[in-house]
């Protein structure tokens, strides 16, 4: 069976019929995450010569955008669960391939990233997390904030500031497992949504770690943090394309049913320019994470198609599922259908690895480097 196939099926089975009650609840969708990553679907980055379906980031994107057409914040932590299972399999040392990579592809551990803190979102260059040398290890003291899975994690991927004179040039990265004396976790968000993707903030407090917990050096931590950010901004527009997607046939479907003044909605030439202009703007989503993903897969930068894709989709995707919302009539307003958990998530998706200004940051600076 293929992985698109075991993707959908676990969409149709599992995701659609429990979303809603995870928004309810507010909670994090752990136990199916748990299910999804031992079905195959957390092995998405792993290596072939780990066990793991080592996909490009076209067939990536294709499995992430049917995930999020049922529920955007459970694909986004998926994920981030797989962006590190491929870091971890691609630069992990011996000794961590052997602790964590086949217990990545059961379930058994759930994993996170910590790079974002209180004070510094977009400007991860500004963290002031510090890990200082001590005996045998490190001693780590600082806050992370907004972490994907915090809640339900197992082992944390976490970026830290050896020395602040540095710059970026001074951050490592360490892996940390949950139950490491002066590691803690704050209470869960409450937020208007996404609340399957687990956010919450990461507290240490003289939390010492050992030298096999070094992941990335001091000078290596910032760049590997970096690298993967072109990446995780394709990602999120093909999730884009999955709501947008899901919000349009429901639109579709609820314009063909429902009748007004003697007609079906969808008869009226209103509302078909609405359902055309959503459509176009799905189209060009589509290419637009093509066009990174496709740069990506051939080994080459993709940072401004990625800026590009990010931006457009994550603006579509909002405009276009309020519009669906509209088409929908009331019963768009309705907690059990997703289209009202989309509308949520495509906010959310605006502010993900970095905000539709920073994307605004980075095209302008190309455009301005390529003027002079």
């Amino acid at each position: 069976m293929s992985i698109i196939t075991i993707a959908d099926e676990f969409a149709r089975n599992t995701i659609l019929s429990r979303a809603a009650a995870w928004e309810k609840s507010r909670s994090m969708a752990s136990t199916e995450l748990r299910e999804a990553i031992n079905v195959g679907i957390g092995s998405l980055k792993i290596g072939a010569e780990h066990g793991g379906l080592g996909l490009g980031h076209v067939s990536m994107g294709k499995v992430l955008k049917i995930l999020a057409s049922a529920d955007f914040p459970f694909a986004f932590s998926l994920a981030v669960h797989n962006a590190v299972g491929g870091s971890i399999s691609e630069y992990g040392s011996p000794s961590q391939l052997d602790r964590y990579v086949r217990r990545i592809q059961t379930g058994e551990l759930i994993l996170s990233v910590c790079i974002t803190e209180p004070s510094a979102g977009s400007d991860a260059a500004a963290m002031q997390t510090k890990a200082t040398r001590s005996q045998g290890g490190w001693r780590i003291n600082g806050s992370k904030a907004w972490i994907t899975n915090a809640v339900s994690a197992d082992l944390f991927l976490l970026y830290a500031q050896t020395d602040v004179d540095a710059g970026p040039a001074g951050v490592a990265a360490f892996l940390i497992e949950r139950e490491c004396p002066g590691l803690s976790i704050t209470a869960a968000y409450d937020l208007v949504g996404c609340h399957s993707m687990g956010l919450a903030g990461v507290e240490l407090s003289d939390c010492f770690v050992p030298d096999e917990a070094l992941f990335a050096r001091p000078g290596e931590g910032f760049k590997r943090a970096m690298s993967g950010i072109d990446v995780a901004r394709t990602l999120v527009s093909a999730m884009c394309c999955g709501m947008l997607e899901s919000s349009l046939a429901y639109a579709l479907k609820s314009t063909s049913e429902r009748s007004a003044f003697g007609s079906k909605t969808i008869d009226f030439q209103g509302l078909q320019w609405m359902l055309a202009d959503i459509a176009t703007d799905l189209s060009a989503s589509e290419l637009l994470f093509t066009a990174a993903a496709s740069k990506l897969d051939r080994g080459e930068r993709a940072t401004i198609e990625a800026a590009h894709a990010k931006k457009f989709t994550t603006k579509a995707a909002f405009n276009g599922i309020a519009q669906c919302m509209q088409l929908a009539g009331a019963r768009g307003l309705l907690a059990e259908t997703p289209i009202s958990r989309h509308l949520a998530s495509a906010k959310a998706a605006q502010y993900l690895d970095g905000t539709t200004e920073i994307q605004n940051v980075v095209i302008s600076r190309f455009l301005q480097a390529r003027a002079v």
